[in-house]
């Protein structure tokens, strides 16, 4: 007998299964894409003319196929998946990306990915289809690359509703809604508008009575109003001072801190100055220009050399000077790199460092131009310069004595005391001290008229008193780091910055590498054949990049920062404008319009509205290339005023919502997410600038903004809850879901410490409903339901308020924006 399947089961089950599909591909577009397509396909893409190992992770074809070594995937099996065994680093032979380890939580997705079947929506490209791009382009080829072209004036289309549009924005927007058949969301409420818009311009929630302010405003004008007010805050510079030094890659000290490369003691005036220029709404061209070459500029105030912190507090590797020649050069190099890689990506959305072995595979970036780049920089020294003025010529003078001093205290402070395999090191040591006193009689000559730059110096020439006979070992290495601790913490007006000086490696002494900088010089670098110091080639003259050069790319003042500056908004004007337009609208929206946000080349993603960039690039240099005016015109959108509620119909022709069929829900960064905290409790120190502080000091109730930003040992708090890398420009932060971060809720001292302050701050009120309506508005900004008062009074008949503060400070609508 056959058995009949009920038509109403058979539908469940196609429902069923398409949702299942959709969420799949959700899935793998959202976790497992981003990742191969960042990490992986600059060396296993089918568009690349030999695939390292014949592996081509592009197409599910490719993945499906493996490469040399056998099938590299296994659906349904992760553990005997060679792809996640290379992702966990457990195989010493077999580590992959060579890069270093990607986080758990991401090796975690692609576990999940691999055992759910590895479902890949990818399809085949046919040879017609590739783009001639991956062939590895040419100048001329180059410079029709749609990132590369000019900016022309984009009219805005004419949907077929007429309504809905607020700006010109919306118009873009919904003309590529239409054509899928897709409608906007509608508007979100005003609650959760203006919750939206304080975490989006001041970094954390508004309180229960800014948001009843706005919620009573009835007046046309209220939200522009509130936008206004905003942007005027001196808080919006707090916020949107700490995503550009995401992209600055802002640190306090280098990755070792070692005795040549001790932490920057100033690094914070530099990031004073950040936010101290966005609340001024300083052009983002002078922005730029400024943390490039502010010291070159005329007419620039001199409190701006706090700019150059860009520069001057970027990091840098320890250098042995024991060492030979070659091993130093290679470490200046992978500082020059560094330096090309932070200007190249942060600034132009270009991956400039793939070319310092060979020509770039993808871009028309020859090595020629990576060289001319690192030149810029093998003509600029790191330097503390003084924010009182001072004569140039002694300025020059005290940078070149601070440097060389530096290096002969290091030098003798090495090889002496110590059982020293270097050949004479006792004479060596006594003929380094010899010329250390030699210069400071030459500092001491300014004591009368420069006290202050004298007295910056004298910690390099005041040595810590010899060790009395019988002195256990321990006190006396605890004294020398007192010293040094005493001596990287004055408190003298003077930042991190750079000068004019041209760096070279001398190798004559077989023992001792020295480094010499020739002050106000510049220079040029060889062109290092396969990225090898030992086999080094033509000398290049530094330039700008060929591909976006319309004259003579050569530099031909100074080191060529200025110079390099000056290109960057001139010649290459367009791809900055896109670049910052496009991290700017990805701040907001919380998805770029290129995913790719540093990577504007053709291993890059191409933008999902290609007219809307454009158009809001030329409108954005038009308006004077200011950031505000950009925030006001996309905030003003009705696209952005979009509801956060998913709709199933949109999601089905649209799972990753590339279209902007509604806004994107965020989690809260986790600056936002403890100021959020400090502030609904009451215990937010608003006092700006100055000195950093430990982020996790229970005394520390500052903006997270002024928290110490270490690359050698980044505070765990901000580690676990994705603050980006300070080694490297970050073009946005990865988000994961740990169970460390649920831990710090329900255990940190911090969250505790909150909820008690919040307990605190109701214990007045008459009784126990009461008390929960304060919190609610405190910690949430709104009044509870009456079934959330009950649920409460339940719990509070077994449990304290404390507990309960701290279960509403852990809730999705805490640490989410809508």
């Amino acid at each position: 007998m056959t058995q009949t399947v009920p038509v109403i089961g058979v539908l469940f089950l196609a429902v069923a299964a398409a949702w299942a599909q959709q969420a799949d591909t959700a899935f793998f577009e959202s976790k497992i894409r981003p990742v191969l397509v960042n990490k992986c396909y600059g060396c296993h893409s089918s568009k690349l003319k030999a695939p390292m190992g014949s592996l081509r992770l592009d197409s599910k074809a490719g993945v499906l196929k493996g490469g040399a070594s056998g099938p590299v995937l296994i659906p349904g099996k992760p553990r005997e998946s060679r792809l996640w065994q290379a992702l966990t680093y457990t195989d010493s032979h077999l580590q992959m990306p060579p890069s270093g380890k990607l986080p758990d939580a991401v090796i975690a997705d692609f576990r999940e990915w691999i055992a759910s079947g590895a479902p890949d929506p990818r399809m085949e490209q046919t040879a017609s289809e590739a783009s001639p791009a991956y062939r590895g382009m040419g100048i001329e080829e180059g410079r029709q690359w749609w990132a590369f072209r000019p900016l022309k004036p984009v009219p805005p289309p004419q949907p077929r509703d007429s309504l809905w549009s607020a700006n010109a924005i919306d118009r873009f927007v919904l003309s590529s809604l239409e054509k899928k058949d897709l409608r906007p969301s509608p508007p979100a409420d005003p609650r959760t508008l203006v919750r939206r818009v304080y975490v989006d311009l001041l970094g954390y929630k508004p309180t229960y009575d800014e948001v009843a302010a706005f919620t009573a405003d009835k007046s046309p004008d209220a939200y522009a109003k509130l936008i206004d007010r905003l942007l005027a805050s001196e808080r919006y510079g707090e916020r949107w001072g700490r995503h550009w030094m995401d992209v600055a890659r802002f640190g306090e000290d280098n990755p070792t801190g070692e005795a040549t490369n001790p932490p920057y003691p100033y690094a914070w005036r530099y990031r004073d100055w950040i936010i101290e220029a966005i609340n001024k709404d300083v052009p983002y061209d002078r922005f730029v220009k400024l943390q490039l070459a502010a010291d070159l500029m005329p007419g620039t105030p001199r409190d701006d050399i706090r700019a150059l912190g860009y520069l001057g507090a970027a990091p840098v590797y320890h250098k042995d000077l024991r060492l030979s020649a070659q091993v130093i050069g290679g470490f200046l190099s992978d500082d020059w790199d560094e330096r090309v890689d932070a200007v190249s990506r942060g600034l132009l959305g270009l991956t400039v460092g793939c070319a310092r072995c060979h020509d770039h595979k993808f871009d028309p970036i020859p090595t020629k131009d990576y060289y001319g780049l690192v030149g810029v920089f093998a003509s600029t020294m790191r330097a503390e310069r003084p924010l009182f003025p001072v004569d140039p010529a002694v300025e020059l003078r005290f940078a070149w004595l601070r440097n060389r001093l530096f290096d002969l205290r290091y030098l003798a402070d090495l090889l002496t005391g110590e059982a020293s395999t270097v050949e004479g090191s006792a004479e060596r040591v006594v003929k380094w001290k010899e010329e250390i006193e030699t210069l400071k009689q030459e500092a001491l000559r300014y004591q009368e008229k420069y006290p202050r730059l004298v007295h910056n110096l004298e910690k390099y020439w005041t040595f810590p008193p010899p060790k009395p006979p019988g002195e256990d070992g321990k006190a006396a290495a605890e004294a020398k780091k007192q010293f040094r601790r005493r001596n990287l913490t004055s408190t003298e007006l003077f930042a991190n910055a750079v000068f004019e000086a041209a760096q070279y490696v001398d190798g004559s002494d077989p023992h001792v590498t020295a480094i010499h900088y020739r002050t106000g010089e510049a220079r040029d670098v060889p062109l290092l054949r396969s990225g090898n110091i030992a086999n080094p080639g033509e000398i290049v003259p530094r330039h700008f990049l060929s591909v976006l050069s319309k004259r003579d790319p050569k530099f031909r003042n100074g080191s060529g920062r200025l110079e390099l500056g000056e290109r960057i908004f001139s010649d290459a004007a367009p791809l900055a404008a896109r670049v910052i337009v496009n991290r700017v609208w990805g701040w907001h929206f919380g998805k770029a319009l290129v995913a790719t946000t540093s990577d504007f080349g053709a291993q890059g993603e191409k933008p999902t509205h290609p007219e809307l960039l454009d158009y809001l690039a030329s409108q954005f240099i038009a308006h004077e290339w200011s950031l505000k005016w950009l925030h006001r015109e996309i905030l003003m959108s009705a696209a952005y005023r979009q509801s956060s509620r998913p709709r199933p119909e949109a999601a089905k022709v649209d799972p990753v919502n590339t279209l902007l069929w509604r806004m994107n829900p965020r989690r809260l960064d986790v600056e936002d997410y403890r100021d959020t905290l400090l502030r609904s409790s009451g215990r937010l120190d608003e006092t700006m600038f100055g000195p950093s502080e430990d982020v996790q000091a229970p005394a520390n109730k500052r903006r997270t903004v002024y928290s110490r930003v270490s690359r050698s040992r980044l505070s765990p708090l901000l580690k676990n809850y994705d603050f980006p890398d300070p080694m490297q420009t970050s073009g946005g932060r990865e988000l994961t879901i740990t169970p460390l971060q649920q831990l710090y809720v329900m255990n940190s001292e911090f969250l505790h410490d909150s909820a008690a302050a919040l307990e605190k701050s109701v214990a007045r009120e008459p009784d126990a409903a009461a008390k929960v309506r304060a919190l609610f508005r405190k910690a949430l900004s709104r009044d509870p339901s009456p079934a959330e008062i009950d649920m409460a009074l339940s719990f509070l008949n077994s449990g304290a308020v404390e507990q309960y503060a701290q279960v509403l400070l852990a809730t999705n609508e805490e640490i989410f924006w809508p």
